[in-house]
């Protein structure tokens, strides 16, 4: 099986590297392909989002090197699309990721201390990952959505601040809700080392019993880093690889310019 990233980000929003040093990381690695995915641009969140004016550059940056890299390395322009955003149209990319960083503009992901106010601006942990998981599985409402980003992201920080009871009833029936709409919408979910890459989690995106339940109902994965600089391009690409493989999945699903195919994992 030959490597994929499709959600890698830059400095065009709030990657570390370039474009261009991204997709040299991803050569190096071996990998077959690589696609960038920008923040999409949110009134507010220009220190993590593109911004407005930056978008068309980085659209013309990604065809430079699609067509510098051709006969190396496929490269693919992506967008990460954000259910705040104030947009619902978008720009032609290769592939759009769904995702959700926020509630009532309170990020997930920020910090512990914010991920805490969050639940505490929402009256408890119970509550906000109820209406965490509602406004994700909107997504199964945009069919130029094709990847569901960082399912269980409010989990971020669980290993070192306990905020979420993920054993618990109410927490496990709005993860699973949501994961069945999206999944009965067609999409597909990434196994997702970004927090892994930023040493906050030591297993991806989602837990091994989301995935476990994403296979009993039929589901189809893929695997990123959520790289935001070029040494994480293919991070922790073999314990994702694993985990899906203990959770029963055979195959990961691959772009290949127009669509997505299945691809055998391979120990």
């Amino acid at each position: 099986m030959k490597r994929q990233n499709l959600h890698c980000h830059t400095n065009f929003d709030d990657g570390a590297d370039s474009p261009e040093t991204m997709v040299r990381a991803a050569e190096k690695a071996g990998l077959a392909s690589v696609g960038i995915s920008l923040h999409c641009p949110i009134p507010g969140e220009e220190a993590w989002c593109c911004a407005p004016s930056d978008e068309g550059t980085f659209i013309e940056e990604m065809h430079r090197l699609r067509e510098l890299y051709a006969g190396r390395l496929e490269v693919w322009c992506g967008l990460e699309y954000d259910l705040d955003a104030a947009r619902r149209s978008v720009p032609p990319y290769d592939y759009i990721i769904g995702s959700c960083h926020m509630l009532s503009e309170i990020p997930f992901d920020y910090d512990p201390d914010t991920a805490a106010h969050l639940i505490a601006y929402h009256g408890g942990a119970a509550y906000t990952a109820r209406m965490y998981y509602e406004k994700l599985s909107t997504l199964a409402e945009y069919p130029e959505v094709a990847i569901v980003g960082h399912f269980d992201l409010p989990t971020k920080f669980n290993e070192r601040m306990p905020l979420y009871d993920t054993a618990s009833k109410a927490y496990r029936d709005a993860a699973f809700a949501a994961m069945d709409k999206l999944n009965a919408a067609g999409k597909i979910f990434e196994i997702n080392a970004g927090a892994m890459c930023r040493g906050w989690r030591t297993s991806p995106y989602p837990s091994e019993e989301l995935l476990r339940h994403l296979k009993s109902v039929g589901g189809r994965i893929c695997i990123s880093s959520d790289a935001h600089c070029a040494a994480h391009i293919d991070y922790a690409f073999d314990q994702c690889e694993k985990l899906a493989l203990s959770c029963g999945f055979t195959e990961i699903w691959q772009f290949d310019g127009r669509d997505f195919q299945p691809a055998p994992i391979i120990e």
